[in-house]
């Protein structure tokens, strides 16, 4: 019990660790060191999972073209929409042993999230310039596909290259899109034209202290404290067997009784029953006594003098009697 007590107690101090470095992984994983966007990633070709929220620097000019919006975005509080233009790097490349169709004719780019507005024709009229553009950004893990049957032309639910893909078939994407942390050059774009700009932490985890990591930890001493509950009550009942199992031999043993009925009757003789219990006869189905008769202390005149010998204790002497027939 004592074993298995202070592995739970250690599995719960384990999980607070976790609760409390939650972000060790992520530091340690450079993902605040600014690399070359190119060297990192790579076009048609799935995002290893350390990747997100890499800082990354790259340059290249807008699509204007290629622009999508994303309702359902919520920023300081306030519902609204995210305006995503593709961005196409300069020295974008395929994936290594990544073959795509007509790949020469077609322009690789990424989705860029330009800015949040709480106004929906903000966002649809929101427009990039063009020119070269210098950004230094963080890489956002590429979200799932979500049917937009429901919006509007030019907007769907999620930041997905694949409908991305099928809503500008001439473009080549990443599995991955960028939110900015500083734009340089005239065409910027960036948190301009009436759009605020979208901080980077957006998509990040912060660290800090993990809410489920604490409720594993509490799960635990709750298992620990359950272990010894029992274990006090095994040893409490133990205790108590053997202290009854001592006072046994010491009182006097208890007889049993086996009765059997006789064959043909209904009852067993109440006789019988009386002689075993100690209760009377009649207890037990028997005949009940007849009571006594009263003494006679007076004078008896003629037949009610008379009195049946069964009726009378031959043991008792009426000494007062005088007369009769």
């Amino acid at each position: 019990m004592l074993v298995l007590v202070t592995c739970f107690v250690g599995l719960s101090a384990w999980q607070v660790d976790r609760a409390q470095h939650k972000n060790d992984v992520a530091e340690s994983s450079g993902v605040d060191e600014l690399k070359d966007f190119n060297d990192v990633m790579d076009a048609q070709a799935p995002m290893p999972g350390i990747l997100a929220d890499q800082r990354v620097s790259l340059s290249g000019h807008w699509i204007p073209d290629a622009q999508i919006v994303i309702p359902g975005r919520v920023q300081d509080g306030d519902d609204g929409y995210w305006v995503v233009t593709m961005f196409a790097p300069d020295g974008g490349h395929l994936g290594e042993g990544v073959e795509a169709a007509n790949a020469d004719e077609k322009t690789i780019a990424i989705p860029v999230v330009r800015g949040f507005t709480t106004d929906e024709d903000t966002a649809m009229t929101s427009e990039a310039q063009g020119g070269q553009v210098e950004l230094t950004a963080r890489i956002g893990p590429i979200e799932g596909p979500v049917e937009g049957n429901d919006l509007p032309d030019g907007q769907v639910h999620t930041v997905s290259t694949s409908q991305i893909i099928n809503l500008f078939p001439d473009l080549l994407t990443y599995s991955g899109f960028l939110i900015p942390e500083t734009a340089d050059g005239a065409a910027a774009s960036v948190g301009t034209d009436g759009l605020e700009q979208v901080p980077t932490t957006t998509t990040r985890d912060e660290g800090g202290f993990d809410l489920q990591s604490a409720v594993y930890a509490l799960e635990w001493i709750i298992f620990a404290a359950m272990a010894l509950y029992m274990w006090f009550q095994l040893l409490r009942d133990d205790y108590f067997r053997r202290r009854l199992g001592a006072d046994s031999q010491d009182s006097e043993k208890s007889v049993e009784y086996v009765v059997v009925k006789p064959a043909g009757d209904a009852t067993i003789d109440p006789e019988v029953m009386s002689g075993l219990t100690g209760l009377p006869a009649h207890r037990h189905g028997g005949k009940k006594p007849g009571k006594r008769p009263e003494k006679q202390t007076g004078t008896t005149v003629g037949a009610s003098a008379t009195s049946d010998p069964a009726d009378t204790d031959p043991t008792d002497t009426d000494t007062s009697t005088t007369g009769g027939n």
